[in-house]
């Protein structure tokens, strides 16, 4: 009953701290230990012979872990046993040892084995030393043996183990013993000894440097003409890159898993001979040599149609409405690039002001163009709440055109929310893409 007692009380103490703990680095980087628990020993000391006899009791050890494998171990251990024979004697046992012990952590796991060399003392019993006797004796002691830790949490953790112990306390036969230890206990974890009674606090870890600042910036928005093309058909991919400092000549690098790369540069082409119908990407990535190697990577997801697949338009902003150059259109978008934005936010990112500063530049230099900025949103989320973050994104688009000296007369703003997807599958990349802020002609 009492060992059942002892693992009822480490179950529920481990099962309870690990419903509040994760432990995020398996390694524990821990310096000393503590640990007390039970002990049950099988023994055949004194007498010599066995008939074996039982002893119960607990036993305490410190560790200290020079790395994450070797450590040190102290340990004390103190056992009583009633009537151990026939002459009715009792016997109280007491062993004090320390010496290596290797360990290895995998998760909350932390197996570990030691040997520990010291000495023995039994009291309240018959030793016989020739003609005489004595109640007490002592005697050298070795112990080898290992066991199981369970990290519970950062500091906690519970123990088994079992060891082998050697004693040679007098017994009127061969002066010696062996006794089987079996353990189970709770461990507690830590790096120094002050526990916060007078000691010093613990010894708090510098901050780490903030980032050093980027000698250079780049920005990589990459677009193609239609989002889904029939097979066979040529997909065009455009990419515009914005460097700080500006004007650094770029590289261009372009992969698909699929087709055929034809060209290269800023305008590059996808042939899709012989492509199945499905949902497929083409990756970009543009490297400039500036004060430092820049580079920019971009995905642009795109869709082979089914034969069987009916093919409806999307509905046109308003700006599609009057007729624009194409020559011309393609240069505002070579320029005025996308805005992208983080999840669920409408706040400008760094590289979308980038992108904001460029299309301010070219719009001074084109005051005859109107500018209808359209906000847009992932897949998740409602219809409304999507339009209404939509409008919000198109509104801080705005508002940073018009800080960068563009007139607010120039500038209008629609929300198409969720209901118009550049992309449709269901990963983040694909969902940067829809989270932005577009930028059309509005004659």
């Amino acid at each position: 009953m009492r060992h059942i007692t002892v693992a009822l009380i480490l179950l529920t103490m481990g099962s309870a701290a690990s419903a509040q703990w994760s432990p995020s680095n398996p390694e524990n980087d821990s310096r000393f230990d503590i640990s007390g628990g039970y002990n049950y020993v099988r023994a055949n000391a004194p007498p010599g012979s066995c008939q074996c006899f039982s002893l119960m009791g607990g036993y305490f050890s410190a560790g200290f872990h020079i790395n994450n494998w070797v450590g040190l171990e102290a340990e004390v251990t103190g056992e009583h046993g009633n009537d151990i024979s026939l002459l009715g004697q009792d016997l109280t046992l007491l062993t004090f040892a320390a010496g290596p012990k290797i360990h290895k952590t995998f998760g909350r796991l932390d197996p570990f084995g030691q040997v520990l060399v010291g000495g023995a003392h039994g009291s309240d019993s018959y030793f016989p030393t020739g003609t005489t006797s004595s109640p007490t004796a002592a005697s050298f002691e070795v112990q080898a043996g290992g066991g199981l830790d369970y990290l519970i949490s950062e500091h906690f953790s519970a123990r088994i183990k079992g060891q082998y112990l050697k004693t040679m306390l007098p017994n009127g036969t061969n002066n010696e013993q062996n006794e089987l230890i079996a353990g189970a206990g709770i461990v507690y974890r830590f790096n120094s000894f002050s526990f916060g009674f007078g000691g010093h606090e613990k010894e708090e870890k510098e901050p780490p440097p903030p980032p050093a600042e980027p000698d250079g910036q780049i920005a990589l928005n990459c677009s193609s003409n239609v989002s889904g093309i029939d097979q066979g058909d040529t997909l065009e991919v455009h990419a515009k890159t914005i460097t700080e400092p500006q004007n650094l000549s770029v590289k261009y690098t372009w992969t698909t898993s699929v087709g055929t790369i034809v060209g290269s540069g800023e305008h590059v082409g996808l042939d899709t001979q012989g492509v199945p119908p499905g949902e497929y990407h083409v990756l970009g990535h543009a490297t400039a040599e500036g004060p430092t190697l820049l580079s920019a990577d971009c995905d642009i997801p795109f869709r082979i149609k089914t034969p069987a697949e009916t093919i409806q338009a999307p509905t046109p902003p308003p700006a599609a409405t009057a007729a624009i150059d194409p020559a011309k259109d393609r240069e505002f978008h070579e320029n005025v690039p996308d805005a992208l934005f983080d999840y669920d936010s409408a706040a400008i990112r760094p590289d979308a002001q980038i992108a904001i500063n460029h299309a301010a530049d070219y719009l001074h230099n084109h005051p005859e163009i109107g500018v209808l900025i359209g906000g847009f949103a992932d897949d998740r989320g409602s219809a409304e709440y999507n339009l209404a973050l939509g409008e919000e994104r198109a509104e801080s688009a705005r508002k940073a055109l018009i800080a960068a000296g563009v007139s607010p007369e120039r500038l209008q703003i629609i929300s198409y929310g969720k209901e118009v997807q550049v992309c449709t599958a269901e990963n983040e990349a694909c969902r940067q893409q829809n989270r932005r802020a577009a930028f059309s002609m509005h004659p």
